[in-house]
């Protein structure tokens, strides 16, 4: 039992660290259109992880502030920081990967 023990806590430990995929950056995070119809983005470049079970993103600014991008309960995904208003992403893109992707079917309604 004593040697199953040691073996047991680095599958655990192997495993949570699987649950997370480090993204070489950078990645342009594409925001809802305003009503002007143009398209907006900023570019992401530090830190950036994303859960793969939960699909948030997380990642650091110029400035070292945290930032996360999840999915709201109304099914779509926002961009925030716990100082800043949350702005709606429309997708992800990070090199031929696009992340989080708004479903248009919502701009036919």
């Amino acid at each position: 039992m004593k040697k199953i023990l040691p073996f047991l806590f680095l599958l655990l430990l192997f495993n949570s660290c699987m649950e997370f995929e480090e993204i070489d950056g950078p990645c342009l995070v594409f925001l809802v259109a305003d009503d002007d119809g143009r398209e907006r983005f900023y570019e992401i470049r530090e830190d950036i992880r994303r859960n793969k079970s939960t699909g948030v993103f997380t990642y650091r600014d110029e400035e070292g502030r945290l930032w996360s991008i999840s999915l709201a309960e109304n099914g779509r995904y926002y961009s925030k920081s716990t100082i800043e208003i949350p702005i709606e992403v429309d997708r992800i893109e990070c090199g031929t990967r696009i992340y989080n992707e708004r479903d248009r079917s919502e701009d036919d309604d």
